[in-house]
């Protein structure tokens, strides 16, 4: 079960659904949450020269720590009237330092997919990714045009490839997988010979399931050929119907993910429904 929920409260067009999440899962599994509300980034047209005019940083910063004030209050009426235990911190410096270190005490983050279309309080993309490798805990990234009012974590796609990744992944998504009513796990681009050559057996993933109670998986194999990797994982949890999928983070350094794309890459582009990445 989960014990702790730690929620990014930035301010944007996800927050409600991001919060409505946190507090499912909460109730679920009677757990708190902890709400972070972070600085959002100054914007880069204010700058000059010598720096940003102080009077200008002045009233920013009063628009910004009313603002704050504003999530806590939303925040904390949320959490009463749904009966959920929990607090605000509001932390001070980068977003991405503040959401990692306090992930850290808590068994799962709760961040949103980047709609770059939004305001400037809006999380970048590179915030997201440089928190889910840096955390060291799983974070959960909603859709930013998920209906938060549909259960979470019913009907779960695993992404398996027998590495390193997808076993963390299938480690910290415990608690999830034993309150889903179904599970699906899926390969992308098998290599039988190389399970053989490892004695690996077709039964050994659902007999690890079976004895952590998590739903009799059913296994669906698929190639990327022409299509790719993401794009093979979002059509398959889309043609499964499921509401939520379990991978681990595959990030090649920033230059490549740049001018190759990636998985990950696509994926926290183009999800539609809510991933746990973990790393």
């Amino acid at each position: 079960m989960l014990g702790r929920i730690a929620l990014d409260l930035t301010k944007d067009v996800t927050q409600t659904g991001r919060v409505q999440v946190a507090i499912q899962l909460a109730m679920r599994h009677k757990a708190e949450v902890i709400g972070i509300c972070t600085d959002p980034p100054m914007p880069g047209y204010l700058y000059d020269e010598a720096g940003i005019v102080q009077q200008v940083l002045s009233k920013l910063q009063e628009q910004f720590a009313r603002e704050k004030r504003e999530i806590k209050a939303y925040f904390l009426q949320q959490l009463e009237s749904a009966g959920v235990k929990g607090e605000c911190r509001m932390p001070q410096g980068p977003a991405e330092e503040a959401l990692a270190v306090h992930a850290r005490s808590c068994d799962l983050l709760i961040m949103s997919q980047t709609d770059m279309a939004q305001s400037n309080w809006s999380i970048p993309p590179s915030v997201v990714d440089s928190v889910i490798t840096t955390a060291g805990r799983p974070v959960l990234v909603v859709p930013y045009v998920d209906d938060a009012r549909q259960p979470l974590g019913q009907h779960v796609l695993l992404c398996w490839d027998y590495g390193r990744r997808a076993a963390r992944a299938l480690a910290d998504a415990a608690p999830l997988l034993r309150t889903a009513s179904k599970l699906t796990l899926l390969t992308v681009d098998p290599q039988p010979d190389m399970l053989q050559a490892l004695d690996i057996q077709p039964g050994d993933l659902p007999a690890y399931c079976a004895a952590h109670g998590y739903p009799a998986p059913k296994t669906v194999h698929a190639t990327s050929e022409g299509v790719g990797i993401g794009n093979v994982i979002l059509n398959v949890a889309s043609d499964s119907g499921c509401d939520m999928i379990v991978m681990g983070l595959y990030n090649r350094s920033r230059v490549r993910e740049w001018i190759l794309g990636g998985t990950s890459k696509t994926l926290l582009q183009s999800m539609t429904v809510p991933i746990l990445f973990a790393h």
